[in-house]
């Protein structure tokens, strides 16, 4: 079985790309899930930097990629519109892994009776289906209750936030 974490990065990032020679490609702007997967897996392709629109990022191409590691967890590619969360019956390193490239914390201020203050606020980003099914794990895991995905906006369908 694979590591939890590393599904986690796989799963949150990864792209089959086919090329001449087919391969998986990994890239995030922090280097540290593309070295934690390049030494968990034994990766013998080196990390290397590229551009995006936003900004630099850290690449790695993983080559004969056995996808079937992914699949047979439910993964589809990260842009469908439906990408459910894994079959797993472990869920807190793989969680551990999304929240840490998916989430931000910060505050809200809350205004009551004239009166304000400050509560953290934690979002969580994603796809929508994925959301759905990521707020009831959570829910079974710490005992919370389920809460319903909001829109990132207007425009797209496929994209939600979690607010905890």
């Amino acid at each position: 079985m694979i590591d939890l974490y590393v599904l986690g990065i796989l799963w949150s990032m990864g792209s089959p790309i086919e090329d001449r020679y087919p391969y998986f490609m990994l890239r995030h702007h922090d280097r540290y899930f593309l070295d934690v997967v390049h030494e968990v897996l034994n990766i013998s392709t080196s990390i290397f930097v590229g551009e995006s629109l936003t900004r630099q990022q850290y690449k790695l191409k993983i080559f004969n990629f056995d996808l079937s590691q992914l699949t047979q967890y439910g993964w589809q590619p990260r842009l469908s519109e439906q990408r459910n969360y894994p079959n797993i019956t472990e869920h807190a390193n793989y969680i551990r892994a999304y929240f840490e490239m998916h989430s931000a914390l910060d505050t809200i201020t809350i205004r009551k009776r004239s009166k304000e203050r400050k509560s953290p606020r934690l979002r969580i980003y994603g796809n929508r289906q994925f959301l759905e099914e990521l707020t009831e794990v959570l829910s079974l895991q710490v005992e919370i209750s389920p809460k319903r995905v909001q829109k990132t906006t207007n425009l797209s369908e496929l994209s939600g936030i979690l607010y905890y």
